[in-house]
């Protein structure tokens, strides 16, 4: 069935007297985000904006910004978040989230201004105590994300470090 509402921002529907919000927060993972939340019930299904206990892959949106979304998801209160990756958790798996971006976006700044590439940063970066969640590699696409905010780069830019990541065999 193809869609037939479009909405901007936020749509709300009625369930039989649930009200239900879909919340467009822009690009985070990727280029349409949209939550849904039950107010009602306490619940957001976060989709991939949110992973818990599993390192993000933002492929649309500076980290600042995907904190910032963290925000949103925050200041609704949910008592569970239904992510796209990872458990279902509460607030915890929104905050743990905004620490790591704003930890790496940290760390990237400061290899950003010792002249590091992205690539020699995400070697450097110790993940500590986010070094035990899924897919620790892509840590590498997170600084790269940082660096291209400090460069003042659209974060939709086309994604093309061939070169860098050549390795000898």
């Amino acid at each position: 069935m193809l869609p037939t509402t479009l909405f901007d921002e936020r749509y709300t529907l009625d369930l039989d007297g649930t009200k239900v919000h879909l919340i467009y927060v822009g690009a985070c993972h990727q280029l349409g985000d949209t939550i849904v939340h039950v107010p009602k019930e306490g619940v957001v299904f976060a989709g991939d904006v949110i992973f818990n206990e599993c390192t993000p892959n933002g492929w649309s949106r500076h980290l600042r910004e995907m904190a910032q979304c963290l925000d949103l998801i925050i200041s609704l209160k949910p008592k569970v978040i239904v992510p796209g990756h990872g458990p279902m958790c509460g607030l915890e798996g929104a905050t743990e989230l905004k620490s790591y971006l704003e930890y790496v976006r940290e760390e990237s700044g400061r290899c950003f201004r010792k002249g590091l590439t992205s690539l020699e940063a995400s070697k450097q970066i110790d993940l500590g105590k986010f070094g035990t969640w899924h897919s620790p590699a892509r840590l590498y696409l997170n600084v790269e994300r940082a660096y291209r905010e400090f460069r003042k780069e659209p974060a939709d830019a086309p994604w093309d470090k061939g070169e860098e990541l050549r390795f000898d065999l």
